[in-house]
């Protein structure tokens, strides 16, 4: 079910995995006040759907690195979210991908989240990644 609320942003949910896929314009800089709404919409999503799988779609960025507003604003979010697996798709931008995994890798290890993130080489693998992650845990919990 798509879910788009900006023409920078597309989020679509699938309820029956709680997974929200969002993906960005590249005509969007990171360092914009629209790309911090877009990430105050994407939390406020999170919550509303309790979503627990988040795919990252992050494209080729117009420009920037992320500011330290976006970045405290997640600081402040993540830690009351339901999530539980978070797949970054590769982009053909390496280095931004590799800082946005950074970054959050960095936010997990030091707020000890029970969340696990993967770099994806496609959104199948992402997906795939999440789907073998989701019956691991149904698994332990039928034991």
């Amino acid at each position: 079910m798509s879910l788009t609320e900006s023409p920078f942003m597309e989020l679509a949910y699938e309820a029956a995995t709680s997974t929200l896929s969002v993906g960005w314009s590249d005509d969007l800089s990171v360092e914009s006040p629209l790309f911090f709404e877009t990430i105050v919409s994407l939390f406020a999503t999170i919550h509303e759907k309790r979503v627990t799988n988040l795919l990252v779609s992050s494209g080729i960025p117009s420009g920037g690195v992320l500011t330290e507003e976006v970045i405290n604003y997640f600081i402040r979010q993540i830690p009351d979210t339901p999530l539980k697996h978070i797949a970054i798709l590769e982009s053909p931008d390496y280095l931004w991908d590799d800082n946005l995994y950074k970054v959050i890798t960095l936010l997990v290890s030091t707020f000890q989240l029970p969340i696990s993130v993967k770099l994806a080489a496609s959104r199948a693998v992402g997906k795939e990644w999440i789907a073998s992650l989701c019956c691991q845990c149904a698994e332990d919990k039928a034991v």
